[in-house]
């Protein structure tokens, strides 16, 4: 899986670690071969646990937009 990224074995083992330790993947032990299956129910909880920020974050974004157009028109 290493030679797929442009990373060290170390640095791909420590997310897998952490992804796995998070629960976003699986792994299922296939003789000296691990498989790691994605985990949709749990990335389903972390959008979940997101989406209490996610409308903060756009009203903020709508509102340096509109900051950022005013001070364009002020300028011309």
């Amino acid at each position: 899986m290493a030679e797929k990224f442009d990373m060290t074995r170390q640095a791909v083992s420590k997310h897998i670690k952490v992804l796995h330790e998070c629960g976003l993947i699986k792994p299922e032990q296939s003789g000296r071969e691990i498989y790691y299956h994605f985990n949709a129910r749990k990335m389903q909880e972390f959008d979940n646990w997101l989406a209490q920020f996610r409308q903060n974050w756009e009203i903020q974004f709508n509102q340096l937009d509109g900051l950022l157009s005013t001070i364009k028109e002020q300028k011309k």
